[in-house]
């Protein structure tokens, strides 16, 4: 089970995964060595899944970013798995979510171009032959950026357990 300590330091490195142990101790109020054995447990432990960059990738040139809504005609697991295989095998599909709802799947997409993108949901369809509908929906502006969990809200949040 996770105290408070330990809930203030995953928010923090979920902020920013280059504080120092030194930082990171006198944010949570902890001496540097009492943080970093808490910080290596919640590592041990899996609470810590992984470190990664973000790339600022407007830097870089002008993906075309998709959000397709994926519906099939047949709901098997062999359908999903075909389907997520694809996905997984696809460089350019960021998130891919089954879903409820009007949809089965939601896939995000940054592609070169929309060419790259068309060609993408072609392949999607001749693999997976069981895709009934493909809407897209083309990112026009991000008006909001994940930047990490709610830790806080969500875990005192009774009914969110």
């Amino acid at each position: 089970m996770l105290d408070r300590l330990d809930l203030r330091i995953l928010s923090l490195i979920q902020a920013n995964g280059r504080l120092a142990n030194k930082e990171l101790a006198e944010l949570v109020n902890l001496s540097p060595s009492a943080c970093h054995q808490r910080f290596q447990r919640l590592q041990a432990e899996g609470w810590i899944k992984s470190f990664s960059a973000e790339v600022d990738v407007e830097r870089l040139c002008s993906p075309v970013q998709c959000i397709a809504s994926v519906s099939l005609s047949n709901h098997s697991p062999d359908t999903f798995r075909v389907l997520e295989e694809q996905v997984a095998a696809t460089a350019e599909a960021l998130d891919a979510y089954t879903v409820s709802g009007n949809c089965d799947f939601i896939i995000r997409f940054a592609c070169a171009n929309m060419t790259r993108y068309m060609e993408l949901t072609s392949q999607l369809i001749d693999r997976c032959p069981e895709i009934n509908n493909i809407s897209t929906h083309v990112i026009m502006r991000e008006s909001k950026r994940f930047s990490g969990y709610p830790l806080a809200e969500l875990v005192a949040n009774p009914l969110s357990r």
